[in-house]
């Protein structure tokens, strides 16, 4: 992770456009650094791969990747992987991929000069003011002109300097197209032509490599045998439980209801829907469910409930939370915003068993959402935490949409335990809900497939094999 301006959303396009996970160090930064060749030259000459981005005043991001070295030489780089990039046009995401065309001429970085992409140059990062430019500029927000310190006739300038609102400016006229693909778009589209940059920063991005051994045991059970556990899977005798009881709890949008159709659809055959999912600003649960499960038509000694979605400005009520957690709430009960469930509530069950009550939650949570998430959903996580502890009911995290961490899990999902990345977040987590890392089971329900995917299900199974045995800890606890 960096400090720059370049967001998870953008830092993620970038990604997928190299083709595999890469670590973001910020290098340069134009607004800490200032702009001139021999800065430059110190932050990124003999750095590796790097990203230039560039933010001018009309909210438009882009700029060049390039996977070799910056080194000061007159002549042009190779770089068969290098490209020049839109990210924002009009501070709109605008995302845009522009490979190089002739690979001989991808990057340059003369003595004296911006580092630059292609022959035309195609792009150009900032040019040197000539003594007769450094006069004045004009402000837009205003209507008077910005005087600027000329530089002296004779003596070139060795930097590009901010003006009084902290702008580079700079006039350049790129040849945008002569050697990298521009599909038809001008530089125009890009940049507005307008090369006074807010900032300006470069980020060293090597290659995050796959863990020669894995963060966490691999077990070795194929698919099979994890789901003949699964099925042969029996709750204490001696507590009462007929099924353990597993509580899903998470953000909209988090992938409660998704989880259980995945968990549902490894035991069907075939990908299931059976819970409402989708994306809605509004948490698509209205009721609680208590999920039944089979193997063809036995039912599994485990029940899956879902609950609706937490939100900035709603969440579980406290009574509610506390009837589902002791048993009193029954299946199919619809929350009501205005008031929690009581004993006059239609179905309400006055004198649970253990049988009814919840012996493990599960906290669903997003990966992409581990370094963004809101305040108000973190205190609602450990106010049900709280509730929790209070009753003994052991808790892990279902991490969920681990595919979209990096893109080699992305690629290839076998790789979720050897993901260097994955392991950050799963570490990420663990610290920012207060659980032990061994709590974090990373998931990938189905949403996009159509058929069932082997990886897809065993990471889904082990998850909940892990869930069965801390309801079993509960259970025996309940015994001593």
């Amino acid at each position: 992770m960096s400090e720059g301006k370049l967001s998870k959303i953008e830092r993620d396009k970038l990604c997928k456009w190299i083709g595999q996970s890469v670590d973001f160090k910020l290098l340069y930064k134009a607004s800490r650094d200032g702009m001139s060749p021999a800065i430059f030259q110190q932050r990124i000459v003999n750095k590796g791969p790097t990203v230039i981005a560039c933010w001018n005043t009309d909210g438009c991001v882009f700029g060049g990747y390039t996977s070799v070295n910056w080194v000061v030489h007159d002549v042009h780089q190779y770089d068969q992987k290098a490209f020049i990039f839109r990210l924002k046009y009009n501070k709109e995401h605008s995302a845009r991929k522009f490979p190089v065309n002739y690979e001989q001429n991808a990057i340059l970085f003369k003595s004296g000069c911006s580092p630059s992409f292609g022959a035309g140059p195609d792009l150009e990062i900032f040019r040197l003011p000539t003594p007769s430019a450094q006069t004045s500029a004009t402000d837009p927000a205003a209507s008077t002109a910005i005087p600027v310190v000329p530089t002296p006739i004779g003596l070139p300038a060795t930097a590009v300097t901010k003006n009084a609102n902290g702008v580079f400016e700079n006039a350049l006229t790129p040849d945008f197209g002569k050697s990298y693909q521009s599909g038809g778009v001008t530089m125009k589209e890009i940049s507005n032509n307008n090369f006074n940059y807010e900032e300006v920063e470069v980020y060293q991005v090597p290659e995050s490599m796959l863990l020669t051994v894995p963060w966490r045991a691999d077990r070795n059970e194929n698919l099979a045998t994890l789901k003949k556990l699964i099925e042969d899977y029996t709750p204490l005798e001696d507590v009462g439980v007929r099924q353990a009881r597993i509580l899903l709890i998470g953000s909209v949008g988090a992938g409660k209801s998704s989880y259980f159709n995945t968990i549902n659809s490894v035991f069907r055959g075939h990908v299931t829907g059976q819970a409402n999912t989708g994306s809605a600003e509004a948490s698509l649960t209205t009721m609680f469910r208590i999920y039944q499960i089979r193997s063809g038509s036995t039912p599994l000694k485990l029940r899956l409930c879902d609950t609706r979605g937490l939100e900035d400005t709603e969440g579980i009520d406290p009574g509610d939370l506390s009837a589902m957690l002791d048993g009193h709430m029954p299946d199919r009960y619809t929350f009501l915003p205005s008031s929690p469930i009581s004993s006059g509530s239609l179905g309400y069950i006055k004198t649970p068993t253990i049988n009814e009550k919840i012996h493990c939650i599960a906290f669903v949570i997003d990966s992409g959402s581990v370094d963004v998430m809101n305040e108000s959903v973190l205190s609602k996580f450990k106010q049900i935490q709280k509730l929790a502890n209070q009753r003994s009911i052991p808790q892990v995290i279902l991490l969920s949409k681990v595919d979209e961490i990096g893109v080699e899990v992305e690629n290839n999902l076998t790789n979720v335990l050897y993901s260097s990345r994955v392991a950050y977040v799963v570490d990420q987590v663990a610290q920012l809900i207060g659980l032990p890392r061994g709590h974090v089971l990373p998931v990938k329900n189905y949403e996009k497939e159509t058929e069932l995917n082997e990886t897809v299900d065993r990471f889904a199974l082990l998850s909940l094999q892990q869930m069965l045995r801390f309801a079993d800890d509960y259970m025996y606890d309940a015994l001593d």
